[in-house]
């Protein structure tokens, strides 16, 4: 049973619990758990089973949803563990479906992406942020469209598909997209739906680890490029999937206009080091200095001693981990670059310690 905010901890609470929009929050919530004037909360209204690692959540978002762009992702809060725990998802649904899509696959040490796959079920809440992301279609939506997915990058492409379905697509658009296996496939019923119903798309499964008679086997290279698609000089390329296969995308792409979006596992955008020692990390707001070894993002290293600072998409992206750096030196995982010993903000998600430091957590 829900109690009415009238014991708190210290004085910061009792100050936070006078303000009119928690309070109308409080009232609200009796009401009925999705109403808020200051949180983006949706209804789970039904799960549906993509493959065995895989589900989409068909959602149902309060009034404060402002709505999204086909391509775009949404941070996705959930509390596991007595933490809140943020992480971004794309929509796999279309601006203008009733309910809102977001399609996820189960991932080696992915804490959300399993929470939500062993645990939501229909009628639960979860509390989403605003849409956001540059992996859209133009405006001038070009007359040759290349697609290549791998795993759960197919989640926006998808997207992007139904708004090219939508806006009745007049050119020609191919999707290559790499997954392990035939049961592997990932949004399959609708991928077929819409090539059916669109004389404009082409699309061509590609197993790595599971061959299939009649369908292409392997990973990502210019002998499967050549061998499916004719107008690849001509074509304008969006690429979503997993870190090799973007690497390798670019590389066979190079000069050719390309939009990509990475998915990565924690981890996957840094290279660890080994070293000898421990550096100290001063934490200025919380007044306590811990030891991290600075092999791992410092993200990684205050979370193994029990720190939780704010964290979304692990990778670089969202920006909601930015911390003030007072003093010390830090490596950028996503370029390599070292900074200055000075004041800046840095990512911890993607920053490694190198030196003593001053953070602002």
């Amino acid at each position: 049973m829900k109690t009415f905010p009238f014991i708190y901890n210290g004085p910061r609470e009792f100050i936070q619990s006078l303000q009119p929009k928690e309070w109308a929050d409080f009232f609200l919530g009796e009401l009925n758990p999705r109403f808020s004037v200051t949180a983006i909360k949706a209804k789970v209204v039904s799960v549906i089973d993509e493959t065995s690692d895989a589900k989409t959540l068909v959602l149902k978002p309060n009034w404060l949803w402002k709505g999204f762009q086909s391509g775009q992702h949404v941070p996705v809060t959930v509390e596991i563990g007595g933490r809140r725990v943020t992480r971004f998802f794309s929509l796999s649904s279309h601006p203008k479906d009733k309910y809102l899509h977001i399609t996820v696959k189960r991932q080696k040490g992915g804490l959300v992406s399993n929470f939500l796959n062993q645990n939501i079920k229909t009628g639960d809440l979860l509390e989403l942020g605003e849409a956001s992301g540059e992996f859209v279609l133009t405006k001038d939506v070009p007359n040759e469209l290349l697609f290549l997915a791998g795993g759960s990058g197919i989640t926006p492409i998808h997207s992007i598909l139904k708004e090219l379905q939508a806006i009745k697509y007049s050119g020609k658009a191919k999707l290559l997209y790499f997954v392990r296996s035939y049961d592997d496939i990932i949004l399959k019923s609708s991928l077929e739906s819409i090539a059916k119903d669109a004389n404009w798309l082409t699309i061509h499964y590609i197993f790595s680890e599971i061959p299939k008679e009649g369908f292409s086997s392997g990973f990502l290279s210019k002998e499967i490029l050549d061998q499916h698609v004719s107008n690849l000089k001509t074509s304008s390329v969006y690429v979503c999937g997993p870190s090799p296969m973007q690497t390798k995308a670019l590389s066979l792409l190079e000069g050719l206009p390309v939009k990509s979006e990475l998915f990565l596992l924690p981890g996957q955008n840094q290279t660890n080091v080994k070293k000898e020692g421990t550096v100290d990390v001063f934490l200025t707001l919380s007044h306590k200095t811990i030891q991290v070894k600075g092999e791992r993002s410092i993200l990684e290293e205050l979370e193994e001693q029990g720190i939780y600072p704010q964290s979304g998409c692990r990778m670089g992206i969202c920006h909601t981990c930015v911390c003030k750096k007072q003093t010390g030196e830090v490596t950028d995982l996503s370029n390599g670059e070292k900074s200055q010993l000075g004041e800046e903000n840095i990512q911890i998600c993607v920053s490694r310690a190198e030196s003593n430091l001053e953070l602002e957590l």
